[in-house]
């Protein structure tokens, strides 16, 4: 979360003569990752795996 508002505030803040293109932070994770296909038998798996595990669930 902290390097989504860093690079808001560098870009809000940014000088467009001096900098025109946008700054973008390296991130962990891709930018535009594509979800993998689940089939529903899956779907079902995982969510009953995340709803064990969440502390929301209960």
């Amino acid at each position: 979360m902290a390097g989504i508002h860093t690079s808001a505030f560098m870009n809000a803040n940014r000088d467009v003569n001096e900098h025109p293109e946008p700054f973008t932070l390296p991130a962990p994770w891709p930018a535009n990752g594509a979800a993998e296909e689940v089939t529903t038998e899956e779907r079902a798996e995982l969510r009953a795996s995340l709803l064990r595990r969440s502390a929301f669930a209960h």
